[in-house]
């Protein structure tokens, strides 16, 4: 993989991605240009690497090489051969791009080959120029080797011996237009880090570099300050709003957690950190990390940081005012595999494409191909699948994709013998023809083939219920394709509807017959999961059952798209996990003895801990979830039919990937108790 990766930069070579040269630098702080983003950060899928992300809105993210390294770590971190931390600025003249990251190795048999005293000891950083984002140039700086590595070896020393230093981490750079060299130049790079020499200091304190333009020479360190405790990745930005210097800090001593200092001046001095703690809503969980960032048009700001208390790992971005406070609204990442420790920077346009190109061949050289899925070509989402009885074919009913906020119209109908090749059988019911109370959002329909008399006198009719603009109707025809006509002239289900008294949305209905008593009952909510009785005529309501609320959804790890089952005496409910726009939209179940309420022997029946159906990152397929099941009639055969981001291509579309899903069958089967096997995701 390597030697493709790099045979790929030698074709993205002669694509231009540089920066504009001619650029004047900001009074304070470092260079920004482009109104997209580029987060660079330490991949967190094992053995640390360095990996891409891109964005369009500075909130929701697509991986670039599959999170492949972006380079190799063996050329770029000459000390331990691994790269963490990475931060990542444009040149102060817009000349090109710097880098700078821990060069450490933390595992176990690092430790043993390397003689450390502590697996999370190292020993120095990397210094890293490009002039494309994709080829880069490093300079290691081994600290054991003293003051021969500085370009001023006559200053000053901070250490008697340099050859006891056990940590250097999370470097970070910001342009000093007023540091002045000794030979009088103006301008330089700051490199800020700590450092922790355990034969000489009790803890990591806060230090800091120069380096030259040509980002080769580096200064000897000096103490950033030193409050009585070890801190670490701290992250300085000029803010403003208030005319100050911000460093956001983790304090490992003292109250240990996330906290705010000022200074009028980059190197200080530095207040006391501010005592309330910026992530005090994550509780008592342990968070690190910082890096903090405006997106193009706003004066406030946005934090990236890691909770590394939960399993796995979480990484956040919140919310804070004009002037770095106030923090609100964590929520994770959307779209990074594994992210983890890193940095953000504004693109251009340009640079965006170019790295997207570069990405996309090699996932074109690395990826397999679409075989068996998806099975319906284009954009399709929701889908529902029926065996006709009448017919004897089987038919899929999805929602038309491809529109933003998902606001198609209508509604569409393949069949199959064999659920392999599907013939395209039209529009089926439109809400602008067809419908007199909505016109827009046609979703996640569901449907049923209802029986009436025996023998060659049978009838047979389907109704079918849709939702459109938010509320839940029914269309009724005499045939599996249609044409449907709306059965009521008006919602079956509204917004106001008493079961959504305590929240949810009336919307994802999914229809079922119990058969051991033959009732039909309605599942439906996003948020809230209402089992609804149908009463005879099937327009009409008999009874709700709120099976929980939207209270007690995180309980039951619901969202939407509920779908229930019956095999060998139990019920199996069903639904999708998350926001259908996010790569981790998946789905769980729990088992239960009733179609009307989650209960299990007598006691509430629990989430399953099985996950049915969710991504597979190695396929990139991202995004897999409501779904339908078929049990192919006269056999214990199941299928799953569900949809994802159309791959490859839409998971690049960041938060409107989710709008651009396609339609795949999968098998699924089951252990011998009774339980869900994970589905096996196919291409």
């Amino acid at each position: 993989m390597r030697s493709l990766r790099n045979t790929l930069c030698v074709l993205a070579a002669g694509c231009g991605l540089t920066a504009a040269a001619q650029v004047e630098a900001p009074a304070h702080g470092n260079l920004q240009m482009g109104d997209r983003y580029l987060y660079c950060h330490m991949n967190d899928a094992g053995p640390a690497w360095t990996a891409y992300a891109l964005s369009t809105d500075g909130r929701h993210y697509h991986d670039l090489l599959n999170g492949d390294s972006i380079f190799s770590d063996s050329e770029m971190a000459p000390i331990e051969g691994r790269s963490r931390d990475a931060f990542i600025c444009r040149k102060h003249d817009g000349s090109g791009y710097l880098m700078v990251f821990t060069d450490m190795d933390a595992s176990e048999q690092s430790a043993q080959r390397m003689g450390k005293v502590g697996t999370w000891d190292n020993y120095g950083i990397c210094l890293l120029t490009s002039d494309d984002l994709i080829h880069w140039k490093s300079k290691g700086y081994d600290y054991r080797k003293g003051t021969q590595i500085f370009c001023n070896p006559e200053a000053e020393s901070v250490y008697k011996d340099w050859s006891t230093i056990n940590r250097v981490w999370a470097p970070q750079i910001m342009w000093d237009p007023s540091y002045q060299w000794p030979d009088g130049r103006k301008g330089g790079y700051m490199i800020y880090y700590s450092m922790w020499n355990r034969a000489e200091e009790k803890y990591d304190r806060m230090y800091y570099s120069y380096a030259d333009e040509s980002f080769t020479q580096l200064t000897q360190p000096r103490l950033l300050f030193d409050w009585g405790y070890a801190t670490i990745d701290a992250d300085i930005n000029w803010v403003e709003a208030d005319g100050l210097w911000h460093m956001m800090i983790k304090k490992e001593g003292g109250k240990p957690g996330l906290f705010t200092a000022t200074s009028k001046e980059l190197t200080g001095p530095w207040s006391e950190p501010v005592e309330d703690d910026y992530v005090s809503f994550e509780g008592n969980k342990k968070c690190e990390g910082v890096s903090a960032f405006q997106r193009v048009g706003e004066d406030t700001w946005l934090i990236g940081y890691i909770e590394y208390s939960s399993k796995p790992r979480n990484y956040r971005i919140c919310e804070a005012d004009r002037n770095m406070r106030n923090f609100r609204n964590p929520r994770n990442i959307e779209g990074v595999n594994h992210p983890q420790h890193g940095s953000f920077m504004r693109i251009t346009k340009e640079e965006y494409d170019r790295l997207q190109a570069w990405s996309d061949g090699y996932e074109l050289a690395t990826l397999k191909p679409n075989k068996c899925n998806p099975v319906i070509p284009g954009v399709y989402a929701d889908p529902e699948i029926l065996y006709s009885e009448q017919t004897g074919k089987y038919y899929l009913y999805p929602t038309t994709d491809g529109e933003e906020e998902w606001k198609n119209h209508d509604f569409r109908c393949f069949s199959s013998t064999d659920m392999k090749q599907w013939n395209y059988e039209g529009v089926i019911f439109d809400l602008v023809t067809d419908c007199k109370w909505a016109d827009s959002r046609a979703w996640a329909p569901c449907i049923i083939e209802r029986k009436y008399g025996k023998g060659k006198k049978a009838k047979y009719k389907y109704f079918y219920y849709f939702v459109a603009d938010g509320q839940i109707g029914v269309a009724v025809s005499s045939n599996p394709t249609g044409p449907f006509k709306d059965a009521l002239g008006k919602p079956l289900i509204t917004k106001q509807h008493p079961a959504l008294k305590n929240g949810g949305a009336p919307i994802d209905p999914d229809i079922f017959q119990d058969p051991k008593t033959g009732k039909y009952y309605l599942y439906w909510g996003n948020g809230t999961l209402v089992c609804s009785e149908l009463n005879n005529d099937m327009t009409s309501i008999k009874q709700d059952y709120v099976l929980f609320s939207r209270k007690e959804k995180q309980r039951y790890n619901y969202n939407e798209a509920p779908y229930v089952f019956f095999r060998n005496g139990l019920y199996y409910f069903t639904w999708s996990e998350n926001d259908t726009r996010s790569k981790n939209y998946r789905v769980r179940y729990a088992i239960s003895d009733s179609p009307t309420e989650l209960v299990r022997n007598g006691k509430p029946a629990t989430v399953e801990k099985t996950i049915v159906l969710q991504r597979n990152d190695k396929e990139q397929i991202f995004g897999t979830g409501h779904h339908a099941v078929l049990q192919r009639p006269g056999t214990d055969e199941w299928y799953i039919v569900y949809h994802r981001f159309a791959r490859p291509w839409a998971a690049k579309l960041d938060w409107s990937a989710g709008y651009n899903r396609e339609t795949c069958i999968d098998r699924m089967e089951f252990n011998a108790d009774g339980t869900i096997k994970p589905v096996k995701v196919t291409n």
